[in-house]
């Protein structure tokens, strides 16, 4: 079975997409991941915000770090 050349297209950019935006994840998450722990990667509880992991309240310079790439 031989694919569409259309089909092959959109799965190469939105491949290619993706491996962008992980090898750029990946690159940020060396650089700041000496800096945190396990328990930064909690969730907050309910009543201290969403459910977003705890080292962006307890470490608001990593969270910096991370909107400035």
């Amino acid at each position: 079975m031989i694919i569409s050349p259309v089909f092959a297209l959109i799965v190469a950019a939105v491949g290619a997409v993706g491996a962008v935006a992980g090898a750029s994840a990946l690159a940020v998450g060396r650089k700041i991941g000496p800096n945190l722990t396990l328990a930064d990667m909690l969730p907050l509880a309910p009543w201290e915000g969403p459910p977003l992991p705890r080292f962006t309240k307890t470490k608001p310079e990593l969270l910096a770090e991370l909107k400035t790439r």
